[in-house]
């Protein structure tokens, strides 16, 4: 049986990517531990569905550039340490770092020099992400640091795997990194949960009902759509929001739903377990995703997609290289009043928004998990078999 190591700096099984990998590895005979963070009473050490769970105890923040480095600094030592040992007694074949940071796939230094196969997952653009976080220009010292980060970082890997799509390969392929030598897997939801054979639910008939699927952070986007609110209730007054998922920025989304006399409209649901999450999508009759920072083709698209949910998304780089305005209504990052106008425009339109969730179901049929999880699992036989090199 072949080991392998993932790390990621998030909880599981709550990182849902994570689970769905890990557990695709394990089901196709890989002996899987990863090494994630811990959430307030979980178990330190337990076994689900087969993967091998190593939780760490330690701060995570979003406040800023401070304590960003701060936590990324105890994570890469204490994770470091751990991986070091673990490849001591285990000899690990592959151990697959997700970022962020990008710096962190350096954690595998000991076990490279043992002989393990390197992946770089790289799920975001850290000097995108930097950029939009903290208002920086692409001519910033940090910003630059970040992407020559970057390229060491999947220069240093066996082989590299990223989530946001073409474009982000193509930066890569800037760096000078081979383009055999990156697989794009796009962040998409597990066939086994995301079966519209087993969901029974239907929409909700009293309300008029749209979902976000988000963590709370600044940069996806959810107070665009409590500040389109009003204008959207003068003119649905059966508007109800279901906001899935938890962040530090729920304090100040309450505060600004409150103000602005929209506060009932809103079930802040908190996060729920991955497998509850097509419950709350298929009893919605829109999805909505308002990111603010080009963060790729995002996992929620995909979800409203599988249920066949029509979306109304930002109109941004990465998305627009994945869903095409047929199957997508677009407006502009950040504008509240473009936002209410596409939700009035399916409200007004039931044939539109029905035939919109037709398409994007049909579109989604071509990135289902089931196709994209042979890609993944061919980067680990390849590997292995030293096919990349």
């Amino acid at each position: 049986m072949k080991r392998v190591c993932i790390v990621r700096r998030k909880h599981y099984p709550w990182q849902k990517n994570v689970k769905r990998n890990a557990e695709a590895l394990a089901s196709a005979g890989y002996e899987v531990d990863v090494i994630c963070l811990a959430r307030k009473g979980e178990s330190r050490h337990e076994t689900i569905n087969g993967v091998n769970v190593h939780r760490l105890s330690l701060a995570h923040h979003r406040n800023n550039v401070f304590w960003y480095f701060c936590d990324y600094a105890v994570f890469f030592m204490v994770t470091s340490l751990i991986l070091a040992w673990f490849s001591l007694r285990k000899r690990y074949d592959i151990i697959e770092v997700n970022t962020m940071p990008d710096f962190l796939v350096f954690i595998t230094l000991v076990p490279k020099l043992l002989g393990s196969k390197i992946i770089l997952y790289m799920y975001e653009d850290m000097p995108a992400l930097f950029m939009s976080s903290f208002g920086k220009e692409p001519s910033h010292i940090g910003v630059k640091i970040l992407r020559w980060i970057e390229k060491i970082s999947a220069s240093y890997a066996h082989h590299v795997i990223v989530s946001d799509g073409l474009p982000y390969k193509r930066v890569l392929e800037k760096h000078g990194i081979p383009s055999d030598k990156i697989t794009v897997i796009l962040n998409v939801p597990d066939d086994a949960i995301f079966d519209t054979a087993t969901i029974t639910v239907t929409q909700d008939e009293r309300h008029f009902r749209l979902i976000v699927v988000s963590t709370l952070i600044k940069r996806y986007g959810i107070q665009t759509l409590i500040r389109a609110m009003p204008s959207i209730c003068e003119r649905v007054p059966e508007l109800l929001v279901d906001v899935v998922g938890e962040g530090e920025y729920f304090p100040a989304l309450e505060e600004m739903a409150c103000s602005l006399g929209v506060r009932q409209y809103i079930n802040f649901i908190g996060l729920v377990r991955h497998d509850e999450v097509p419950y709350y999508i298929s009893r919605a009759h829109v999805g909505v995703a308002p990111m603010i920072a080009d963060v790729g083709a995002p996992n929620k698209l995909f979800e409203y997609s599988a249920l066949a949910r029509p979306s109304i998304s930002s109109d941004l780089p990465g998305i627009r290289a994945v869903f095409d305005d047929d199957c997508v209504l677009y407006f502009p990052p950040d504008d509240e009043r473009e936002l209410a106008a596409r939700v009035l425009d399916l409200y007004l339109n039931p044939e539109k928004m029905f035939a919109l969730g037709c398409r994007a179901q049909s579109h989604y049929e071509k990135y289902r998990w089931s196709s994209l999880r042979h890609e993944y699992l061919k980067v680990y036989s390849g590997l292995l078999d030293n096919s990349w090199q």
